[in-house]
């Protein structure tokens, strides 16, 4: 099966809207930013997801921040302006005394307190194994925190950034009487402040005129939803919007050579593999046909033709910015469609008795998403299976992966914010029916680690067991592809955060 099909661009969509008047993306006091999905929360704590973290961290504010321009990750202050430990055990952070939350109450060590053991009591939070280290907390004063954790952890940094880090006031939160009332109206200590949410349209912010880090930059920020990949394209070239998420390989041009726009690309803190159900009942629980569907992918093709080079074909997990990349998973990748069939003629099929396999996708949510799968499909349908694509709005996917609804294969875009440990956090094994001694030795060792060569050392092993087994198939490293209007600069984030104040004119 060719994959050249797949890369047609529906041409007369965009023509038709670049016929009509586009709204502008409005004053010159508002950012519009188009996402390719929804948010999913406005509870940091609960979502897992980073198109919805890019959203509030306009709202919310870490204890520290993570920084990789300088092509490695270091920690800089935040809320926190300091933080020191001799043991990886105890751990002291000094925070700042200027910044109040947008009720106007004076943000506290308390506040930073709750924030943790809210997600620590709170099992029914999609982020509750966040400080699952964190042995006690304590706030002596205002502007002082003080950590134990269970042992030495050199991770413990990590987890006050990313998913389920934004602190949340301990004052307001009980006041509103709980989750649902809260986050109604959220308050946060960032630079912009909750007006609305319209679900599956848009969310939009204003300026905090009281936020620490002086005035911000913008009135007001509308992070509007727009899931049709056409249609955001079209937005962008009618002034609609100031920044376009998940723009097509094939649009670069179009952008380029449209006055008033651009296209930018850059590597991001992500991958894209199959998530394998491995459960007895299912035709992947064998591993013949597990290896046969890695075998049977040309991931090479897929990252020239689908994503026309805007990648880098892989089996492994997390790019090479990341501490913890394991190389040999992105070396000598072996595309072997014959041995695939050999897999299947010992697992009992033939060419009458193909075995089913449905794959997973959502549209929209990354760059050629359901093209990916449907390359992926065709390459299983060539080696002898009966592959069918579900193809499902990112709000649905994202239920039916909590409710543990998928089939053989889904598709999954994978990263870590900060490190390549994140590979055994506690529901790595949720969806796979799947257990090996050797990774769960590995998954007890790694917090333990005395130091980042041990831990990284331990992390590419299993990285290594994942990849041997299949329980997830990784297939490349994109790269994100984000229009951009010549009314704004922006040159992208590493791990994908669309943060308004990183956004400014020219």
């Amino acid at each position: 099966m060719g994959i050249s099909g797949l890369l047609r661009w529906p041409a007369l969509a965009i023509a038709a809207a670049l016929s009509f008047s586009g709204l502008q993306a409005s004053s010159a006091e508002t950012l519009t930013i188009a996402q390719g999905n929804d948010i999913l929360s406005l509870d940091p704590a609960n979502h897992g997801n980073n198109s919805t973290e890019s959203a509030l961290v306009n709202i919310y504010d870490y204890l520290v921040d993570k920084d990789f321009s300088q092509g490695q990750l270091r920690f800089t202050p935040r809320l926190a302006v300091s933080w020191s430990t001799e043991d990886n055990i105890h751990w002291t952070f000094k925070l700042r005394d200027d910044v109040y939350w947008h009720n106007g109450d004076k943000f506290t060590a308390q506040d930073v307190k709750f924030t943790i053991e809210r997600s620590q009591q709170d099992r029914k939070l999609i982020s509750s194994a966040k400080f699952r280290r964190i042995k006690t907390v304590e706030a002596p004063d205002e502007t002082t925190l003080k950590i134990e954790t269970d042992g030495p952890d050199t991770l413990l940094l990590h987890a006050f950034v990313g998913n389920g880090a934004g602190i949340l006031p301990k004052a307001a939160f009980e006041k509103a009487g709980g989750r649902e009332e809260f986050f109604k109206q959220p308050v946060g200590t960032g630079p912009y402040v909750f007006k609305r949410w319209v679900k599956s349209d848009r969310l939009v912010l204003a300026k905090n005129p009281r936020w620490w880090g002086g005035t911000p930059k913008w009135d007001d920020v509308v992070i509007r939803s727009i899931p049709e990949t056409t249609t955001r394209v079209a937005e962008l070239l009618t002034g609609g919007v100031d920044i376009a998420v998940n723009i097509p390989p094939e649009d670069i041009a179009r952008l380029n050579d449209n006055k008033g726009t651009r296209a930018i690309s850059f590597d991001i803190a992500r991958n894209l593999a199959l998530h394998v159900r491995t459960g007895k009942d299912r035709v992947t629980g064998d591993p013949r046909i597990r290896e046969a569907i890695d075998l049977a992918i040309d991931r090479d093709a897929i990252v020239k033709q689908v994503l026309e080079g805007h990648g880098a074909p892989t089996r492994g997990f997390f790019p090479p910015a990341i501490p913890g990349f394991a190389p040999d998973l992105s070396r000598a990748i072996r595309f072997d469609p014959e041995r695939a069939k050999a897999l299947l003629r010992d697992a009992g099929f033939t060419s009458s008795k193909r075995p089913a396999i449905k794959i997973s996708t959502p549209s929209g949510r990354y760059v050629k998403d359901r093209e990916i799968v449907e390359a992926v499909a065709g390459y299983l349908e060539d080696v002898g299976f009966r592959a069918q694509v579900e193809v499902l709005d990112w709000t649905v996917y994202n239920n039916k992966l909590v409710g543990d609804g998928f089939g053989e294969l889904y598709l999954w875009g994978m990263g870590s914010y900060t490190d390549a440990s994140t590979l055994f956090v506690d529901n790595f094994k949720r969806h796979y029916e799947w257990s090996d001694p050797a990774f769960d030795a590995l998954a007890a060792s790694v917090r333990q680690a005395k130091s980042e060569a041990e831990r990284i050392a331990i992390s590419q092993k299993g990285q290594e067991i994942v990849a041997e087994q299949r329980i997830r198939i990784g297939l490349l490293f994109p790269q994100s592809i984000y229009g951009v209007s010549d009314r704004v600069v922006y040159n992208g984030r590493f791990d994908e955060m669309i943060a308004a104040e990183d956004v400014s004119r020219p």
